[in-house]
């Protein structure tokens, strides 16, 4: 993976009645990292510290920049929840290949996690 790419949102971030989906995030630099580090708040509360970088890393949102702390407040949880996944595989903090148990038939399955989202078209439309 190069050093960038190029997401959308499942959902998207509805701002003054315009829906904000297409957007870009880097790859963590220690920069980054160390920026978060010196608030208080992130050091007590996990979630805090990722949408403190997750508004570090992700560099435009359908033109939006900077995308601020309170834009990734705003993302609906399940947008939250794919970029969190995102920019842990972009940042290898993550294995590749989960196992997923049907509730139903209590079958063990073998999910990609770079696929999770690649067959979701609908809603990479601009």
């Amino acid at each position: 993976m190069n050093g960038s790419v190029t997401f959308y949102l499942p959902f998207g971030l509805v701002l003054d009645g315009n829906l904000y989906r297409k957007g870009t995030m880097h790859l963590a630099t220690t920069g980054d990292e160390l920026d978060i580090q010196s608030t208080d708040e992130a050091g007590m509360n996990t979630r805090y510290r990722d949408i403190l970088l997750l508004a570090k890393v992700i560099d435009e949102l359908d033109g939006l920049k900077p995308v601020t702390r309170e834009m990734i407040e705003n993302l609906f949880e399940a947008d939250f929840l794919y970029l969190q996944l995102l920019y842990r595989e972009m940042n290898s903090e993550l294995p590749t290949q989960i196992t997923a148990v049907c509730p139903q038939c209590h079958r063990e399955h073998p999910v990609m996690l770079p696929e999770l989202y690649r067959d979701m078209s609908i809603y990479q439309k601009a």
